[in-house]
């Protein structure tokens, strides 16, 4: 038994639905996708420019107290302290009591953000003004750190930039900007001048930035330490990551990294002018925030459309099935023999030019039957015979069976819009019935014949979802001989039921000629499928000597080729009709003997 096939209904609406759900989910992802990555590109040029911004500000910060000391670097009183003698005591209170009142108390008043302000000669003798943190200049760390400024300020009169203090516990809290300076009677450099400043005062510099609750920046030297950090109580540690120790001069840099169990993104800056490299950092989580908020009205806007979508894929859906269900419904009540007419659906379409070649079919057979049963107890034998044989004759136009399964295949090529598949079927099918009954002739030319089994060819192609071709070898001199209507495509049906029952094949063949003999016009169907056995054979051309079609019950010897035998006898004379050869396993000729034209 043939497996049901899902409903027209069913797979319409399903591809409905994947036709809906794939271009949704395609536009949906690249716009997701898109979106994140201009948000991350856009947050990476407005952290960018932050940084340059604040980079800048430092600089010119660095820069103000860097010129602040350049009077300091022409002043007599401090070139003349650093030429002196060392055992000079009056001049040494002299010149520290000028330069303390004339030169670093000014710069005090107008930077009070400057913690320390000093001159350091090569033998140890400095002047030191301060915020008044007590500094003891004679112990050892002092002197050490007296040396080290010497040995790591250069000779060039550049100024240098440290992370360290000479005040006791602010080491790693405060900045030095440090040069070294010359004496009044010589190119030689006879000491340090240095200025302190709280690395906590930078942060008046980037006042305004907003960084979030977890968002943070943050100054490091080249080896690591941090200078500055939004969190004050990191400064002077050591940076976890080495990134930005990594860059080349005043580039930029950003990375993803891990700290404290957070994923952040990062900017960093190297600053030739400082030697530092700054930092800024926010938590991935906050960069994605807008793209969350970005798919999550996605969503609700997919799922509403979606819904919205599948609403009038099942309305349309309605539309194209019902009048094929009323079809099929139709179909099944004529093989009950009812032959109730369909209702038109009022479109003006396919559906409805088929719906209209069945009514009238319908009709018509109703009309013979009536005629049949009327005529046959005064009708004789043979008018009977004939009677039956045109009656059977439109059944074959018409057949049910026919109808369902080629509106089985229509079902089997749903679509969303119009369909080119259920058109060529439903113009096959409407072409097929327009043959059958827009004539009343029984002798037909060939060419006729063979456009009748081209249509029927073009609709089992979809029914059994592959092309099959038959080889016309009909000669072109005889397109236009003579022969029964409604004869070959018979035959062609009764292959595909009986010689291919099994399935089809790709080395399965059908085979069409024609020819002429001194006796008459022969037209051939040969095929290469399953053949007959000889009993099964001798049966069959048993019943066909019979030629008592009253006998003949569907599906046991079949319909078709006893009709086409039958009328073909009744057209052209009882010495014509159907001769048939068949070998089992090698295939079957069926010969339709008719008179020359």
């Amino acid at each position: 038994m043939m497996k049901r096939r899902k409903g027209l209904f069913f797979r319409l609406y399903t591809y409905f639905i994947i036709v809906i759900l794939v271009p949704l989910f395609v536009l949906g992802l690249s716009t997701f996708y898109g979106a994140s990555a201009k948000l991350r590109d856009q947050a990476e040029a407005n952290m960018t420019q932050v940084v340059n911004i604040a980079s800048h500000h430092l600089e010119q910060y660095i820069r103000s107290y860097e010129n602040s000391t350049l009077s300091l670097l022409t002043n007599l009183d401090i070139k003349e302290y650093l030429d002196m003698a060392p055992e000079s005591n009056y001049k040494n209170y002299f010149y520290t009591s000028r330069i303390k009142e004339n030169a670093f108390e000014p710069i005090l008043i107008r930077h009070p953000e400057v913690t320390a302000l000093y001159v350091v000669g090569q033998d140890g003798r400095s002047v030191i003004v301060n915020n008044g943190i007590p500094i003891d200049f004679t112990t050892p760390t002092s002197k050490a750190y007296f040396a080290d400024l010497f040995s790591d300020i250069p000779d060039n009169g550049q100024l240098v930039i440290l992370n360290d203090s000479i005040t006791s516990g602010q080491q790693g809290q405060s900045i030095t900007l440090a040069r070294k300076i010359r004496g009044l009677r010589s190119m030689e450099y006879k000491g340090v001048l240095a200025m302190e400043v709280r690395s906590a005062d930078l942060s008046s510099l980037w006042k305004g930035i907003e960084l979030g609750p977890q968002g943070f920046f943050y100054i490091e030297d080249r080896q690591g330490k941090i200078i500055y950090h939004t969190d004050s109580s990191r400064i002077g540690q050591q940076a976890l990551n080495k990134v930005g120790r990594e860059l080349p001069e005043d580039n930029i840099e950003s990375f993803i990294d891990v700290e404290d169990g957070v994923e952040r993104f990062t900017i960093a800056r190297y600053s030739s002018y400082t030697n530092w490299d700054l930092q800024l950092s926010i938590p991935m989580d906050d960069l994605r925030q807008p793209i969350n908020g970005i798919r999550t009205n996605m969503i609700w806007i997919g799922m509403a459309t979606l819904i919205l979508a599948l609403l009038i894929a099942y309305r349309f859906g309605q539309s194209i099935t019902t009048p094929i269900q009323n079809l099929r419904q139709g179909m099944k009540q004529a093989e009950k023999g009812d032959w109730t007419r369909i209702p038109l659906i009022g479109k003006q379409d396919e559906v409805d030019e088929l719906i209209v070649s069945y009514n009238s079919m319908v009709s018509k057979l109703s009309d013979l039957i009536e005629q049949v049963y009327t005529a046959e107890s005064t009708k004789r034998e043979a008018e009977v015979e004939r009677q039956k044989a045109e009656l059977q004759a439109l059944q074959l136009q018409i057949n049910p069976h026919f109808l369902y399964n080629t509106l089985e295949t229509i079902v089997c090529f749903p679509t969303v819009q119009d369909s080119f598949e259920v058109s060529e079927i439903v113009k096959s099918m409407a072409y097929m019935l327009r043959y059958a009954v827009q004539t009343s002739l029984e002798e037909v030319t060939v060419v006729n014949e063979v456009k009748h089994v081209l249509n029927y060819m073009t609709i089992l192609k979809y029914r059994f979802g592959k092309e099959f071709e038959f080889d016309d070898e009909i000669p072109p001199d005889y397109l236009l001989n003579k022969m029964v209507r409604l004869t070959l495509q018979p035959l062609i049906e009764n292959v595909f039921q009986h010689a291919f029952s099994d399935g089809i094949e790709e080395y399965h063949r059908i085979q069409i000629r024609a020819e002429e003999t001194d006796t008459g016009f022969i037209v051939s169907v040969v095929d290469n499928g399953s053949g007959m056995s000889e009993s099964s054979l001798l049966e069959l051309q048993s019943r066909l000597e019979t030629k008592r079609l009253t006998e003949v019950t569907e599906g046991k010897g079949g319909i078709g080729v006893l009709n086409v035998h039958r009328r073909i006898q009744l057209v052209f004379g009882e010495q014509y009709g159907l001769e048939i050869e068949s070998e089992l396993g090698e295939g079957t000729v069926i010969r339709m003997v008719m008179p020359k034209s």
